[in-house]
Formats: structure tokens, sequence, C-alpha cells
């Protein structure tokens, strides 16, 4: 190749050894953004992005200015910081993480946990030249690009549940063991790095809806349910005194966000032995038809769902209209822990989790009682559905019930 230096050669070379020379046609299939003379295209995985496991997320940069044999120019030594959060839900934890260079030249990687399915935003942005590596060349113009983010519930994840990377694990051990009904006992709650080898404990939290923790005990037959918020007594633990009202097989689910991970949520069970006294709160009736009405603590909510029903594995818009007991509006919600209202949802497998908030983007969310949430339900069949809402300084829980129907695949 006459006229070309022998830097270029070399570089030219490596991009044909390590296969950066990828088509142009190839890359086309891949969303692209243009900032400057900066081009930047996302290589996400191509079996798509799933909840609940670490997923991979890679990005080519190049560098319209100088070309090579295969195009533009890879930018091979850069510091990007990443974002990955959702636009409906600016409260939810927030991933945040220096990305690291891959094998490949121009390529860069970060490893993020959805902690469930949905419409997310990833955003990189080059940082300014101070805060590049010492290297030549270096890069200039800072800028910022947004790729949207579609990721799938984990039940749809092609990878066996034994292979799929899950960075966290939630561990609770009670004081004392066993768990008695009726009787107090401490709760100490610990989020820890599944791949370290020590599991060694998370220290470090952001806040998630004004909590660093937010604990959610519900008994397998969805009879009995409670929203707690444990003390940080000491780095990485957290602790709770509580007592269970009843025996049974609970589940635990620990919404938290590792500093920079984003929110993650997390689950265990635990079992409680009978105790000596009766329980104190019988149990619920048994989950076995949606209950979309319902009264408690001077309220009344009724859900209003989306044309054609909630079907698995979207994100469709539920609508929660609160009244008071005579059937009027309520207009004076108190905002609680960062939202107008909560909706927990349990599917009736007593395990698979979604926590639905008022879509954040809407101004007009409690006008005229009504609260909108975006909902996502992993799986078909029914749901126990706790909506919570703060009202002249009491809290109240709605119980109600909603079913998930199964779509059908696209033919093909």
């Amino acid at each position: 190749m006459p006229g070309v230096s022998s830097r270029r050669l070399l570089l030219v070379a490596l991009l044909s050894v390590i296969g950066v020379g990828t088509s142009a046609a190839a890359l086309a299939q891949h969303p692209t953004r243009r900032a400057g003379p900066y081009e930047v295209t996302l290589l996400a995985p191509p079996d798509g992005l799933y909840a609940e496991e670490e997923m991979e997320l890679e990005f080519r940069v190049t560098d319209t200015r100088a070309e090579t044999e295969s195009g533009p120019s890879p930018v091979l030594f850069a510091r990007f910081s990443c974002q990955v959060d959702m636009p409906s839900m600016p409260s939810m934890g927030r991933f945040d993480e220096i990305a690291h260079r891959e094998a490949v030249a121009g390529v860069y990687g970060v490893h993020p946990t959805f902690p469930h399915g949905g419409d997310y935003r990833f955003c990189i942005t080059l940082l300014p030249p101070a805060e590049q590596l010492a290297m030549n060349p270096r890069p200039d113009a800072p800028f910022t690009v947004e790729f949207p983010l579609e990721v799938a519930d984990a039940l749809s994840s092609p990878r066996p549940a034994f292979s799929r990377v899950r960075p966290y694990r939630l561990e609770v051990v009670s004081t004392p063991s066993p768990l008695v009904a009726g009787e107090p006992a401490d709760l100490d709650i610990r989020v820890r790095l599944e791949n370290s080898v020590d599991l060694r404990e998370v220290t470090d939290f952001d806040l998630v809806h004004e909590r660093l923790l937010h604990l959610f005990l519900v008994r397998k037959d969805l009879g009995y349910f409670a929203h707690e918020h444990p003390e940080l007594v000491a780095p990485g633990i957290f602790r709770l005194t509580y007592r269970f009202p009843a025996p049974g097989e609970y589940r635990l689910f620990a919404d938290v966000a590792p500093r920079d991970a984003g929110s993650q949520v997390l689950s265990t069970r635990v079992l409680v032995q009978p105790g000596a006294a009766p329980p104190a709160a019988p149990p619920s009736s048994r989950l076995t038809s949606p209950s979309l009405i319902a009264n408690a603590g001077g309220l009344r909510a009724e859900i209003v769902l989306p044309e054609g029903g909630l079907p698995a594995g979207r994100t469709k818009t539920l609508v929660a209209l609160i009244g008071d007991a005579a059937g009027r509006p309520v207009e004076d919600l108190t905002p609680w822990l960062g939202a107008l209202a909560h909706l927990l949802l349990i599917h009736q497998d007593g395990e698979t989790f979604a926590h639905a908030h008022p879509d954040e983007r809407e101004p007009s969310v409690g006008k005229d009682g009504r609260i909108p949430f975006l909902v996502r339900l992993p799986k078909p069949g029914l749901y126990r559905a706790w909506l919570q809402c703060e009202r002249r300084g009491k809290i109240v829980t709605l119980e109600l019930a909603v079913e998930a129907r199964a779509v059908s695949a696209p033919a093909l």
C-alpha cells in the first residue's frame, strides 16, 4: 500500500487480526449516534437484554477525522462514563460505571444488571480531556449520546437459570433462630457480592425512594404482606426487629441499590414455626379471581385496566382511582417515599415480584384521584396487588388482585 505510514499499516494489521474490520453492512444493523467527529455504535447482545442477570453492553467509537482501510479510525484510548436509567421512573436507582476497554480496538463495555423488564435508556459520555488517559492521541470534545434499551423479563431469558450471572445475593439471619410466630426476632440483612471469593458484604448504597433498603415480607399463600425499612446498624448490615403474626413460609424481597449499580430486587425465604399462641392475623381469602375494588382506612381504590387487559411481559398503564368512603375523588394524598402511591404485585406462585410506581412523566398524577401506574407483569396468571399511599399522616394499604394474560408468540 504505497504512501501509507508504518503506524497506519500497523493499525490496519491489528484491526484485521482482532476482527475490528467489521463490514459497513454489519455495523449498519446496529444503532449509531453521531457527536461531532465521533460515531458511537451500540453493540448489544445478539439474543437481547434480560432482567435479573448481569448483561454486557458494548459500544464501538470511531473518529471520522482519521481513516483506515476499514473506515473511520477506532478511538483506542478513552474514558467513557456510562449510565443506565428508566426515563419513566427517574427516582429509581441509576447504574453508573466507567467503561472498560475490550480486546477489540475501539470497543468498550459495561456490565449492568436490570431489576426488571421494561424500557431503559443508555447514556454514554466521553469525559473531558483532563479526565482522559495520558495517551497519544487523546480524545477531545466531550459529548453524550443516548440509546433506548428494551429489556425482556427474566423468565424469557434463553440461558438456563444455573448459568445466569447474578452479582448480588440477599442474606437474612434471625436471632433467635428458628423464627417463631408471635415472638419478636432481630433480622440481620446483608447484600453480598455473589461472585467474590469471600461473598463479601456490600457496604455502600444509593437511596431508592428515600430509603437505603425497602423490605417486603409476603407469606407464600399471599395471606400476609408488610413493607418495612430496616435500619443500617453497621457497615453492610441492616436490622429489623419483627414479629411474624402467623407460621408459614415467607418470601422476603429487598429493593436496594448498591452504589452506582442501579436498583436491584433480591429475595430469599424464611420459615416461621408455630408459636404457643394462635395466629394474630388470619390469612386473606385465597386468590382465585381478579379483585379490582378495595376499601381500607377510609379510602376506596378501583383499578382500571388498559383496553385488552394486562398482557404478560408488556409494559402497560394501569390506572388507580382513589376516592373516599363516599366515593368522592381524593386529591389530598401526601407523597410518601418519593411517590404519591406505590403498587406491589406478587404472582400466585408467591415468588414472582413486580413493583410499580406512578408514571412520573404525567404532570396530572393525583388529579381527581387518578394515579397512572406503569405495570409490567413477568408471567401470566393472577397477582395479588397491594396499593399503598399516605393520607392525613396515615399509611393506607389496599389489597386488590389483577390477572396477566398469556401473549401468543408471533407467527413466523
